[in-house]
């Protein structure tokens, strides 16, 4: 069952969302509900592990171990950090209606990203990648088509998250916060998976010794990090080169900061004009490899975009180059979800703005087109793009 399919936006959210508050608001009952979402579509392999098909038995026993280990070695732990206030609000014991109001405006903006901007995009990525010999036009559009989708993909699947989560009176971190706006890879990992970042910093990056051994072996522990970082995503060299490039990066933007000289106050803008195109496409390049399903493809792919010589650019690819102009524009200029809804999860607010003043209806009509939009584009099987890691 995925959060963008009509079972469970009509059928299994407001059944859960009705029994929990109607049982008293007991947290317990989430994790058997939570397994059954996760189950839903493998119900063949409960069957099989009925009947003793022993090698797909061990897929129920593996989601009840990944299930329940983390909380029963960490239990002690949040307990003594008080960890778990950090995720509710104090106040809703009972229904919220700002807070299920909020999180239906943030779930609609989520379901509007997938339906409407991702799956939108996605036909254009095969022109880099689903073709052998792409021309310097395609592949300039196919690979940004990637970048785009692939954002707007998983930060709708965070959104959606998050407004069901408010839905329940909990506050879950955030995951984006516009990544394709930093000026910086180091901006950008902490603006882009901000959840996967805080994991790499604290559990590979600090205990490998951080910056505390000097400027060589932070280095180094960049590196470290971040190719495990890749490996994370998949046991393929791909993934390995996407992480070794992203350590490298970090690595040149740490020593440019700490050497090179700052620009005067008149270059100032030249230089975050400078500094912006640069990050955003050595992104792009790094999202060659972690799409590719080869190390040859995307050093194909990538040696089309280097040479122009071959340009097609008719009709249909000034078109396409104009709907990622558009994606562009979306990204980088529009505000986010949190800043459109006031997201705050350190404080545990949402939508504080919208108390002070009444309901504006011009917001109350975007917040419902969105979420109508969104589900009318709903397609039959459209999963997203992270389900695989």
């Amino acid at each position: 069952m995925l959060f963008n399919s009509y079972p469970f936006i009509f059928l299994f959210l407001p059944v859960v969302l009705f029994g929990y508050f109607a049982l008293g608001r007991r947290s317990h009952i989430l994790l058997p509900v939570s397994i059954s979402f996760y189950s839903f579509t493998q119900i063949a392999f409960l069957v099989d592990a009925y009947r003793g098909n022993v090698a797909r038995y061990a897929l129920p026993h593996y989601a009840l171990f990944v299930t329940y280990f983390p909380h029963l070695i960490a239990g002690p732990i949040l307990h003594h950090k008080d960890i778990i206030p950090q995720f509710e609000r104090a106040d809703a014991k009972r229904p919220d209606p700002h807070l299920i109001l909020c999180g239906l405006i943030i779930f609609g903006i989520g379901l509007f990203k997938k339906t409407g901007l991702a799956d939108g995009i996605q036909p254009l990525v095969a022109l880099a990648f689903g073709q052998a010999t792409p021309s310097f036009d395609q592949a300039w559009i196919g690979a940004p088509a990637y970048t785009f989708q692939l954002y707007f993909d998983f930060s709708a699947y965070s959104d959606m998250a998050i407004g069901m989560s408010l839905m329940f009176g909990i506050f879950l971190p955030l995951n984006f916060n516009s990544p394709y706006k930093a000026t910086s890879i180091i901006e950008f990992w902490r603006r882009w998976h901000m959840t996967l970042s805080q994991f790499l910093r604290d559990y590979l990056y600090i205990p490998l010794g951080g910056n505390r051994r000097g400027r060589v072996l932070r280095y180094l522990n960049l590196m470290i990090t971040m190719l495990l970082g890749g490996l994370w995503h998949g046991a393929a060299w791909t993934f390995v080169a996407w992480g070794a490039l992203h350590g490298a990066y970090l690595c040149i933007n740490h020593a440019w900061s700490y050497f090179a000289p700052k620009p005067g106050l008149r270059l100032a803008p030249l230089a975050r004009l400078a500094a912006f195109v640069l990050t955003f496409l050595a992104v792009v390049v790094a999202w060659v490899f972690f799409r590719a399903d080869s190390m040859a493809q995307a050093l194909s792919i990538l040696s089309k975009m280097a040479d122009p010589t071959r340009i097609v650019f008719g009709g249909a690819e000034i078109a396409k180059a104009a709907l990622i102009a558009l994606y562009a524009v979306i990204a980088w200029f529009l505000l986010n979800t949190q800043e459109i809804m006031g997201y705050d999860h350190r404080n545990r607010t949402v939508g504080e703005h919208l108390r002070a003043v009444p309901m504006r209806p011009w917001f109350l009509y975007a917040s419902a087109a969105a979420l109508a939009f969104g589900i009318l584009g709903i397609q039959q099987h459209s999963e997203f793009i992270y389900f695989r890691f």
